[in-house]
C-alpha cells in the first residue's frame, strides 16, 4: 500500500485565540455590570449585551475547536511506525471507503521477533582443590613418627610399651586433655599382689616445649604415697638440665622420646610392629 501524502502545515490559530479572549473579557465586563447593576439600575442593559457578546464569541470559538478535533482524519498523518505500512510490517489499517486488502499467509510470531532461548542456569564452578598430600606410612620407628601421633595415640603406645615388660598394668586416663598414669605390678609376687611395684606417668607434650621440675614433681607426690622406689616419666618432648637433676635425685626416670625409641628397640619385631600399629592407627 502506498503511503499517504503529509498533510500541508496546519496555519496558525493565533488569530482566533485573541478573538477568544475578547470573548473571555466581554464576558468578565458584563458579568461584573450586572453585579453592580443591584445599585445602578443603568448598567443592567450594558452589562446585559456584553454578557451576551462574550458568550457568542467564546462559544463560536469553543464549538469550532470541538468540531474539528471530532471530524478529523486519524488517517491523515503518518503514526510514528509508519514505515510499517511501506510493507515492513504487518499491513495498516485501509482508508474509509476502500475494502480491506485479501488476508495474507499468517506469519508465527516467533519470524518476527527473535526471542532469545531461555539458557539453563549454570552453578558457578567451585575450584577443585587437590586431595592434601598424605605423608607416606612408617614401616619403623623414627623420631620424627612422634610429631604424627595424637595424644590417645601416644597413650595407647605407652601402655603397650609398659604392659610388654611382663609386668600387670592398672591404667587411669586423664581424660580428654590427654596422658595417663599407669599402676605397675609384679605378676610373680606372693603377697601384697595389690600394691604396684613402681608407676609411670605418659604424656605426649608439644615438640619444642621441655619439661620442667613443675610438670615432674607431683609423680613424686604419687611415690611417696605408695612408699614406691622407682617412677618413669614418658614423654615426646624433652626435659629441662634441673628437671632431669630432679629426676634422677628422686629415683624417676626421665624418658624422652630418644629413651622411648631406645625402649621400644628392645622389643621383639612382633611387638615393634604391634605399637607402630597403634601409631599409625584410626586418627
Amino acid at each position: 500500500m502506498a503511503a499517504r501524502p503529509h498533510p500541508p502545515p496546519a496555519q496558525s490559530d493565533s488569530p482566533y485565540l485573541l478573538v477568544f479572549l475578547i470573548g473571555l473579557m466581554a464576558l468578565a465586563t458584563g458579568a461584573g455590570m450586572l453585579v453592580l447593576s443591584v445599585d445602578q439600575r443603568e448598567l443592567r442593559i450594558p452589562g446585559a449585551a456584553s454578557l451576551l457578546f462574550g458568550v457568542v464569541v467564546s462559544g463560536a470559538y469553543l464549538t469550532n475547536k470541538l468540531y474539528s478535533g471530532l471530524y478529523a482524519d486519524p488517517l491523515a498523518y503518518e503514526p510514528p511506525w509508519a514505515k510499517l505500512a511501506r510493507g515492513e510490517g504487518p499491513p495498516r489499517l485501509p482508508a474509509p471507503g476502500k475494502l480491506a486488502a485479501p488476508p495474507r499467509r499468517p506469519v508465527a510470531m516467533e519470524q518476527l521477533i527473535d526471542f532469545p532461548e531461555a539458557a539453563a542456569p549454570r552453578r558457578p564452578s567451585m575450584p577443585v582443590s587437590p586431595p592434601p598430600a598424605r605423608a607416606p606410612a612408617a614401616t619403623v620407628w623414627t623420631a620424627d613418627l612422634f610429631d604424627r601421633l595424637l595424644p590417645h595415640q601416644f597413650d595407647a603406645v605407652c601402655e603397650t610399651l609398659f604392659a610388654q615388660s611382663g609386668l600387670a598394668t592398672r591404667v587411669h586416663s586423664h581424660g580428654s586433655a590427654g596422658g595417663v598414669t599407669i599402676w605397675l605390678y609384679s605378676r610373680n609376687a606372693q603377697q601384697d599382689k595389690n600394691t604396684p611395684v613402681a608407676v609411670a606417668v605418659c604424656k605426649l607434650w608439644p615438640t619444642g616445649q621441655p619439661l620442667a621440675v613443675r610438670q615432674i614433681h607431683p609423680l613424686l607426690a604419687m611415690m611417696a604415697a605408695r612408699q614406691l622406689k622407682r617412677a618413669t616419666y614418658a614423654t615426646a618432648s624433652t626435659f629441662t638440665d634441673n628437671a632431669r637433676k630432679f629426676a634422677k635425685d628422686n629415683g624417676i626416670n626421665a624418658l624422652d622420646r630418644s629413651g622411648l625409641l631406645a625402649l621400644i628397640a628392645t622389643r621383639t619385631p612382633a611387638q615393634q610392629q604391634t605399637l607402630l600399629s597403634l601409631a599409625l592407627g584410626k586418627r
